[in-house]
């Protein structure tokens, strides 16, 4: 008798200890007046311009907490840098669930540091929302705690193609492309979309990051004579690329990644000529200087004075505004299974930055549909729909 209610004692212990366990990992990371959020982006490293995205975020949870947070809490921004390095990335991301003890997560620029800490995430269990990366592996198949804010690889690559289908006259399209899964996950479903208008690239070429001269990829697009190229390249190439096509003479029209912004590339080529033929993905409402996106400059440059604003500084606020009608559908009582529940009920949420609403559901991850692109018309950046077709 005295074995067994020692056993029973036992029992009744590990019970307790695991249902313990259990709720403390549902509330880890909440106070009564604190939600611990960890924002990982690449704050140094050659890709540090796309930390943009992770600002534009931090200075909208600064804003969210300045008109008195949410259910009494406010949103406690956790930063680690990911540099853009898968390595790095993953380190940033177990120091945030492990050492900080974060609530959530969300931010991640670069899709091949994202993809790498997947595993680790979707073991831990706990929400994160990705906000800049595109890669369509993130979130495809969908798991029960990742969210993704931003169109993806496969509705930029369907976007990047349909423009440049859209000219009149396009017949031959080459790809001039990085190795990595990131260019991948934007040419491969452009690829996809000519071949289902009958068109297949006349040119398939590799540019890898770190290569600072086009002049072989320049030299063989001439040969090929494309009507339109669709670039999937990082900033610092992409600038590459299209100074030797200048070099060379070559006048062709290049369609690029979200992964670039106008701005930013004509500032690194120096000249309005060398990009007057450039056009990028453009997630938004409105032009950056627009009137529909003063008041997100203003409230980015009210928290961040000195931040010099891009298209990346925009693009993981709409995720931002999604998580926030979340939580506040939670109810003051949140948990981790509360906010994923809540996030699953977002459905056409017109966030006012991004062109296309978010709507997420446990089969279907992937919240932002379609994509606008810019390009410059008469020297001045312009939002358009479709070849010569104002937004």
């Amino acid at each position: 008798m005295k074995f067994k209610l020692k056993k029973l004692g036992l029992l009744v212990g590990l019970t307790l200890a695991a249902t313990g366990s259990a709720a403390a990992d549902e509330t880890t990371g909440l106070t009564d007046d604190a939600i611990k959020i960890g924002v990982m982006g690449p704050f140094s490293g050659n890709a540090s311009s796309y930390s943009k995205a992770e600002i534009g975020l931090m200075a909208y949870f600064q804003m969210i907490n300045d008109e008195g947070g949410i259910h009494g809490r406010k949103l406690v921004a956790v930063q680690e840098d990911t540099a853009c390095d898968p390595a790095k990335a993953l380190a940033a991301a177990k120091k945030l669930i492990y050492q900080d003890e974060v609530f959530m997560l969300h931010g991640n620029s670069c899709s091949g540091a994202a993809i790498a800490i997947k595993p680790d995430i979707v073991e831990a269990g706990l929400p994160w929302i990705v906000a800049h990366a595109v890669s369509d592996t993130i979130s495809v198949p969908p798991v029960k705690n990742i969210f993704h804010g931003v169109p993806t690889g496969n509705t930029n690559g369907e976007a990047m193609a349909a423009f440049v289908l859209s000219k009149p006259g396009t017949k031959n399209v080459a790809i001039v492309e990085h190795s990595n899964d990131w260019a991948h996950s934007y040419t491969n479903p452009a690829r996809a979309y000519l071949k289902e208008n009958g068109v297949e690239p006349v040119a398939e070429l590799v540019m890898e990051r770190g290569q600072t001269d086009a002049t072989a990829q320049v030299l063989k697009l001439r040969q090929a004579n494309p009507d339109f190229i669709i670039g999937a390249l990082y900033e610092a190439e992409t600038a590459i690329f299209l100074r030797d096509m200048k070099k060379y003479g070559l006048d062709i029209p290049v369609m690029g990644t979200a992964g670039t912004d106008l701005e930013n590339t004509l500032k690194r080529v120096g000249d309005l000529d060398t990009v007057q033929n450039y056009f990028v993905l453009h997630s938004y409402v409105d032009n950056l200087d627009g009137p529909l996106l003063k008041k997100w400059a203003d409230m980015i440059h009210k928290y961040y004075p000195d931040e010099a604003l891009t298209n990346f500084s925009y693009i993981s606020i709409g995720s931002g505004v999604a998580l926030v009608e979340a939580l506040k559908a939670a109810g003051p009582d949140l948990t981790r299974a509360k906010l994923i529940a809540e996030l699953d009920k977002i459905k056409a949420l017109d966030t006012g930055i991004l062109s296309s609403p978010i709507t997420w559901s446990p089969e279907e991850r992937r919240g932002v549909k379609s994509s606008a692109v810019a390009g410059f018309v008469d020297g001045e950046p312009t939002v358009l729909k479709a070849w010569g077709t104002p937004y």
